[in-house]
């Protein structure tokens, strides 16, 4: 369904934008009601011939819809080719998709202020303008509690191919959740669907994006002092945690440690699932808000269990989850973090 107050806005836009150009001397426009694919097109005249904007409007800015856009105008104008100009439009067009419209040789514009036009020896672009259209919830959305399950089965290998049925199984969520989370993934060109399922394109890309989202605050945090080393303590707490029948599972330095010999840490790290101050108490730890060098975290959701395992002696995080919750640290966790990446998770998954 066509957005008339949309189409008319980006039209409005353009109109200015062309009309500060100094050798621009006269712009038409014209409503396109054909099936051509676009909404409207304008005519720009320069000094030396006229050029056709051939513009499409979508109400989405992904990836997959700048593809397809400009692919269809390309197609469908008519014309001579060296005289059409596509431009793909929406309410906020994400660096992907410009990218993808700059290597196809289209434009285009949204109503934030970015755009990138390049024709005939015209030249306009403003960039990194942030999308005021969606709520911090939505932009987070692929990230929340539900979805995240999904991301997590996902990336575990991100080349199996997943039927949706039995992703919603893996991951525990409903069917309508994994198709949110699969349309998500495809419209961001981050997963493909064949005959024999769902799989990643960009596990890579995803993994960042998510870290940019993620914050430890979500979590209920527990802070302790202890003059324990961080061995010490970690094995007194998988004691106290075994004592009470709780689940638990080191994170962050305390699961890269052992993940990637990630060297030196001072402060420990761990998820608990229940009373973990009863933990604390058995493991001999001393409540602190100021000066802790022992977190234990009650996790806001239990998929940050998703694929532990034991490994000398402790029950980590896996990979992935060890990595959010090291970037979660901001600078003190990124080269670990990075560490963790390169030399564990990138080996784990199959060749791109």
């Amino acid at each position: 369904m066509k957005n008339i107050d949309l189409e008319q806005k980006i039209r409005e836009s353009l109109l200015q934008l062309l009309g500060r150009v100094p050798v621009v001397h006269d712009l038409e426009y014209i409503l396109d009601e054909s099936e051509s694919g676009a909404d409207f097109t304008i005519d720009v005249v320069t000094d030396h011939q006229t050029f056709r904007l051939v513009v499409g409007v979508r109400n989405n800015g992904q990836p997959r819809y700048a593809r397809e856009t400009v692919a269809l105008l390309k197609m469908q104008s008519s014309g001579p080719p060296d005289n059409i100009y596509p431009v793909f439009a929406a309410p906020f067009i994400s660096k992907a998709a410009a990218e993808i419209c700059l290597e196809a040789g289209a434009g285009c514009i949204d109503l934030v202020g970015n755009c990138r036009l390049a024709f005939n020896g015209i030249y306009i672009e403003q960039q990194g303008r942030p999308n005021r259209f969606v709520s911090k919830r939505s932009l987070r959305s692929l990230y929340e509690t539900r979805s995240s399950r999904v991301l997590r089965a996902l990336l575990f290998d991100p080349a199996l191919r997943w039927k949706l049925t039995d992703l919603s199984e893996a991951a525990g969520v409903s069917i309508g959740q994994v198709y949110n989370v699969k349309k998500a993934l495809i419209d961001r060109e981050w997963a493909l669907v064949d005959k024999d399922g769902l799989s990643l394109t960009q596990p890579a890309q995803i993994l960042r994006d998510w870290g940019n989202h993620y914050t430890l605050d979500k979590n209920t945090l527990f802070g302790f002092h202890t003059t324990e080393s961080p061995a010490d303590v970690e094995n007194s707490l998988a004691r106290a945690f075994s004592k009470l029948g709780l689940r638990y599972a080191l994170t962050s330095f305390s699961a890269s440690v052992r993940l990637a010999s990630n060297g030196q840490y001072s402060h420990v790290y761990a998820y608990g699932d229940g009373d973990v101050q009863r933990a604390a108490d058995l493991a001999k730890l001393e409540a602190s808000n100021s000066t802790p060098n022992v977190t234990l975290m009650l996790p806001h959701d239990e998929g940050v269990f998703f694929g532990m395992k034991q490994m000398e002696g402790a029950i980590v995080v896996s990979p992935i989850q060890a990595y959010l919750d090291l970037v979660g640290l901001e600078a003190e966790g990124a080269e670990a973090a990075e560490n963790l990446f390169s030399q564990v998770i990138e080996k784990e998954w199959p060749p791109a």
